[in-house]
């Protein structure tokens, strides 16, 4: 009989544990706002999942991708974490990261419902081992106050690279400011502003054909974008080579900036501010850079990594990146997200400023997704800049960043 009731009580509690849930971390270095609203999510989650419990711990961002690499050795990984679709090739390959397919399949998850440039972060080999989550994209902001001062339509922004001259001429002539504000200060500001310009062109930075192993920016395209650079400053003298922060002052009437400045330019400057998409050559076609973050699964227990994927099955779909986009100021990185009318109708509404760069998602570009890209940014713009400071001739410059990248590349 003690045997039986034993028996029993074994039986008993090994059901127990195996209903009792599973409790997974969840790493991300989301503060303020942002963060409040994921810890809000995640509760929300929780609460509609009694079997799943996420922890949401907090990493710096500076810190995170080390934080990782150190785990992934000890074998201290969390479930589920984020990261800096710049830094997803390089988190990959501590071979920790799951691949994310046979769950889609499994699921028939939508995948196709994404901004297909944000999937090559999480694509390797045969694999996707990462989801996008959240993006931000470039765009055009104009003084208003300036436009009309130089006689120009202060609700009418220039759509070409041409019109873009024609108008910084004007608000120079009739004003003395600067046109356009270029970014000369190096590093991957100079460089990712730049790769606007080259796709409007029709170029590519490095070549997708050959996997991003062969400098691709030394083109018709490339020569166009800095030469067009180049003339801003020494043929129309529309633009300078100053520390960053004219438009801000009100010392220039156009910049290109990020979608996150559509909450901060606001509260920092003392005019009107007009958002829209970036111009492009007349021949050419729209483009825009991207950032944003990309979420993913580790390799632990099969309930751990099925757990994982139910939060971000839920995370991603269409109502709850609505909310977590209004709430953040996140660009949507699915299609239907950014074509839904409630969505689109609260943007214009709440944030007009931030309608312009909704509508270039589907024009945004993947910078490299490969573990050299900050090295090579850095010494790419090193060499533009010495045909901007006259150092160097346009194609001089090019065929100088293109030997030093393809050397860093072998």
């Amino acid at each position: 009989m003690k045997k039986g009731v034993v028996l029993l009580l074994f039986i008993s509690l090994i059901t127990v544990l195996s209903f009792a849930g599973v409790n997974i971390e969840f790493w991300h270095y989301w503060d303020g706002a942002n963060g409040d609203k994921l810890e809000e999510l995640v509760e929300t989650f929780n609460e509609a999942h009694p079997d799943i419990t996420i922890e949401p711990i907090f990493i710096p961002g500076s810190s995170i991708v080390t934080k990782i690499q150190t785990a992934s050795l000890s074998g201290r990984t969390p479930a589920l974490a984020i990261s800096d679709i710049i830094k997803i090739s390089l988190i990959a390959e501590t071979g920790q990261l799951v691949d994310l397919k046979p769950f889609i399949a499994k699921d028939d998850y939508n995948i196709d419902d994404f901004y297909e440039e944000l999937l090559v972060y999480g694509q390797r080999d045969n694999q996707l081992v990462s989801l996008p989550v959240s993006s931000s994209n470039l765009g055009l902001f104009w003084n208003k106050r300036l436009f009309k001062e130089a006689g120009l339509d202060p609700e009418k922004p220039p759509k070409t690279w041409e019109e873009l001259v024609e108008y910084s001429e004007q608000i120079k002539e009739k004003t003395g400011k600067i046109g356009y504000e270029l970014y000369t200060q190096g590093g991957e500001g100079t460089t990712w502003q730049w790769q606007v310009f080259l796709w409007g062109a029709g170029g590519e930075f490095l070549d997708p054909v050959t996997n991003y192993q062969k400098a691709a920016f030394n083109s018709e395209a490339g020569r166009k974008a800095l030469q067009f650079w180049y003339d801003l400053i020494h043929e129309y003298e529309v633009s300078s080579i100053s520390p960053w922060g004219l438009f801000g002052r009100g010392e220039a009437a156009m910049v290109m900036d990020g979608s996150w400045m559509v909450q901060f330019f606001p509260m920092q400057v003392d005019f009107e501010l007009g958002a829209a998409v970036f111009p492009h050559p007349e021949d050419g076609v729209p483009a825009t850079n991207m950032g944003g973050e990309q979420i993913f699964v580790f390799n632990k227990s099969e309930e751990e990594k099925q757990a994982a994927w139910e939060f971000i099955k839920w995370f991603t779909g269409k109502d709850i990146q609505i909310e977590w986009d209004k709430a953040t100021g996140f660009i949507p990185v699915k299609k239907s997200v950014a074509n839904d009318d409630g969505y689109v109708a609260y943007i214009k509404n709440t944030k007009r400023l931030l309608l312009p760069f909704v509508e270039s998602g589907k024009y945004a570009n993947a910078r490299p997704p490969i573990n050299e890209y900050p090295e090579i940014s850095d010494i790419f713009s090193k060499e533009i800049l010495k045909a901007l400071h006259d150092r160097m001739s346009v194609e001089e410059a090019l065929e100088s960043a293109e030997a030093l990248v393809n050397d860093i590349l072998k």
